[in-house]
């Protein structure tokens, strides 16, 4: 999965409450994909959005 475009860091920051089976599950599945949770989310809302327009 490609790496945000943008430098993460300078943006804005939102908080997402998930269950500990669904953390679990995410962090294996970013692993697979070598990237971050925050990359993989971030990556998801952008083309979701792009997608939405």
């Amino acid at each position: 999965m490609p790496r945000p475009k943008k430098d993460i860091r300078e943006g804005r920051m939102i908080h997402v409450r998930l269950s500990e089976e669904t953390h679990k599950h995410l962090r294996i599945r970013v692993a697979e994909l070598d990237t971050t949770i925050q990359d993989w989310v971030a990556v998801l809302i952008e083309r979701e959005l792009k997608r939405k327009a």
